[in-house]
């Protein structure tokens, strides 16, 4: 059961129990376990406590559900209020002691008295944020199975982020003629506004995914995060490529973000003949198959690194994907002072696109997720 899984019934069982948990509140969880450290038993057990229960009354409920859900800590109050107070250097407003004279430890600093070597050690700065900052190039079996876990939170925030911009977007002009012929009716004083409302066409997203090595991390969860989006798109289809593209919706429907590499290559003849990452060749034979799918109500989202094995780059094929679609982006998982090293073609190809992002880490592809 994923971590998600398990949150949704815990707060199912506090309701069951008589204990009142709103959406809003839970939206605060997800968005606090997004920011912190599961390793960490305190710091799980605290971002629970502090979105989900309202009333202090209601503490030692909510302690006896924890513990049938998850582990049991702690019971004494006491100790409790003890374990917060250690947990303070680890939380970003309090790290340092901030406005109040004190150090880390809570202490004045001018008390004389030795810190304790327990008091000293703490965790690492952001290390509560590992997860979603770390570098895709530098993440271990255990980041990425936490990663997996939170796909859902962060589809959700993703999700919540893409309906502000649509209603934002949605806001229409004064309609100057109607407003203007109605106040007619009331001695030309314009007692009722009236907007023309713009009418947003839903596109259909085109995502095409480098699933070579290089790329390995940075791909699966890419296309994952993009297949969640799929209800605010008349249609989501994802390609993969190595040195061949082809079509892997149906997978993306039911393969989960860790497996999705093995089932794609398992699956498909993407890796060609050569088996080498050829982004030239990639882009020409996804023209050649579906460029006559491609119309200007498309949108292209291209996620890979542009290094080509030393493979002769084609911007004239993209410029011909280009011409036919209303935006092509492309976001890549180096940073931009890489791109002109080595093998990388990402100079020849960033002209022929509408935006291309530097997307490093998860953190990053969330927040440029947001502009497609």
């Amino acid at each position: 059961m994923s971590i998600f899984s398990k949150i949704q019934a815990f707060a199912q069982d506090l309701r069951d129990s008589g204990i009142t948990v709103g959406s809003s509140q839970l939206e605060d969880c997800y968005q606090a376990l997004s920011l912190v450290s599961w390793s960490h038993e305190p710091v799980f057990y605290s971002a629970l406590l502090t979105t989900l229960l309202k009333e202090a009354t209601l503490l030692p409920l909510f302690d006896e559900i924890y513990t049938r859900h998850f582990h049991p800590f702690p019971v004494n109050p006491a100790k409790r209020l003890g374990t917060l107070q250690q947990l303070m250097p680890e939380l970003p407003a309090n790290r340092k002691g901030e406005g109040d004279g004190r150090d880390a430890t809570g202490d004045s600093g001018q008390s004389g008295k030795p810190k304790s070597p327990k008091s000293s050690s703490k965790v690492p700065a952001r290390h509560w944020r590992d997860p979603l900052v770390k570098d895709f190039y530098s993440l271990t079996p255990q980041d990425l199975k936490r990663m997996e876990s939170i796909i859902p939170l962060l589809a959700k925030r993703l999700a919540s982020k893409t309906v502000i911009k649509r209603r934002r977007e949605e806001k229409g002009a004064l309609d100057h003629r109607r407003t203007m012929r109605q106040s007619m009716a009331t001695g030309g004083v314009p007692a009722e506004l009236f907007v023309k409302k713009r009418v947003r066409q839903k596109p259909v997203i085109f995502a095409l995914c480098d699933v070579s090595l290089s790329c390995l991390h940075f791909s699966a969860f890419s296309l994952a995060l993009v297949y969640s989006l799929e209800k605010f798109f008349r249609q989501v289809r994802c390609f993969a490529f190595v040195e061949e593209t082809e079509e892997v919706t149906a997978i993306m429907r039911k393969e989960l973000p860790y497996n999705l590499r093995t089932q794609i290559l398992y699956d498909t003849k993407v890796t060609g003949e050569s088996g080498r990452t050829d982004y030239g060749r990639s882009l020409a034979t996804f023209y050649e198959r579906y460029g006559q799918d491609l119309s200007p109500k498309s949108y292209v989202l291209i996620f890979g690194d542009a290094r080509s094995n030393w493979f002769p780059p084609q911007p004239l094929v993209l410029k011909q994907i280009q011409d036919r679609v209303k935006r092509v982006y492309w976001f890549n998982p180096e940073a931009v002072s890489e791109w002109s090293t080595g093998d990388n073609s990402m100079n020849s190809y960033r002209k022929y696109c509408d935006k291309v992002f530097s997307t490093t880490n998860l953190d990053e592809l969330v927040k440029a997720l947001t502009e497609v």
